[in-house]
């Protein structure tokens, strides 16, 4: 018998890709917010009473820093509030839960990354406080539970797949509308193809319970990394001076933003992901643009 899968904001960029992949190996409830309101527990309750799942991936969540920062109390009913929902519902039925949180709990750290699982997270951002109250509050739910810190996902648009900005994609509209692109060499983060990332989540579910930094290792800044984008597609060192600008007014020198995390943990596990600049080339290659 298949075992069941229930993804919660399973219409997303994240979600979309994760059905696509794994339709014909488990049962999957793939949900969007139609489907399930992560804000309302009766929904959750009667979703999960009906599906029975064996394993709920929950990615269902409101990322955007500016509307978190403008609406903290939205954000934190389905960041925080559904969050909890989900975890109590996976506690009544025995479903293990798979939590996706973010290197965001590491923006405000004055110490220098790579961040291991057991550093000290610092949020200063309003998504990374509500994730990192998640993942202190899930302990005290649940026994059964990963918690994975996800880095920054890329990826290009796929046939009935949802898209979310990205590095990549951002990048190749930019150069399509001819839109210089400003960037600061100060940000310095992991970058990862979403499908890697599909391949590695399942990958996730025989591996120990526990905390997980989840993704790509990138010592580059971001304007390296669009400089390489901007390589990889051929375009020449004038045209790349005319569109790619430096702007460090925001992150600079004395404000860098680290949030690059330490996956050796999971990559010891057996777990592998591909360099960043690397699994940016080989992207493009996979969809035969290179």
């Amino acid at each position: 018998m298949m075992k069941k899968i229930l993804v919660t904001g399973g219409k997303g960029f994240l979600g979309s890709r994760f059905e696509k992949m794994y339709k014909h190996k488990y049962e999957l409830l793939v949900a969007g917010s139609k489907e399930l309101d992560v804000t309302n527990k009766e929904n959750i309750d009667s979703v999960f009473d009906s599906f029975q799942p064996d394993y709920v991936i929950h990615a269902a969540g409101i990322p955007n820093q500016k509307f978190c920062i403008e609406n903290p109390e939205v954000a934190h009913a389905v960041n925080v509030d559904g969050a909890i929902y989900v975890a109590e519902a996976c506690k009544r039925v025995g479903a293990k839960l798979v939590f996706i949180s973010t290197e965001q709990v590491f923006n405000g750290s004055s110490e220098p990354g790579p961040y291991k699982e057991d550093d000290t997270p610092v949020p200063d951002t309003v998504y990374g406080e509500n994730k990192l109250e998640c993942e202190r509050r899930i302990k005290d739910i649940l026994e059964e539970y990963w918690i994975v810190r996800f880095t920054w996902l890329f990826g290009l648009p796929e046939k009935n797949c949802a898209m979310g900005s990205n590095i990549l994609w951002d990048t190749i509209q930019c150069i399509l509308k001819n839109e210089p692109i400003k960037t600061t060499e100060y940000e310095f983060r992991g970058m990862s193809d979403v499908n890697e990332i599909c391949e590695n989540l399942e990958k996730l579910l025989s591996l120990p319970f526990g905390i997980y930094h989840f993704g790509a290792v990138n010592n580059d800044g971001r304007y390296e990394i669009v400089k390489h984008i901007m390589k990889e597609l051929g375009l020449s060192d004038e045209r790349i001076n005319e569109l790619l600008i430096i702007d460090n007014s925001k992150y600079n020198e004395d404000h860098i933003r680290e949030l690059r995390l330490d996956v050796n943990k999971i990559t010891n596990l057996g777990l592998k992901f591909t360099p960043t600049k690397e699994a940016i080339t080989q992207c493009l290659k996979e969809f035969s643009i290179i």
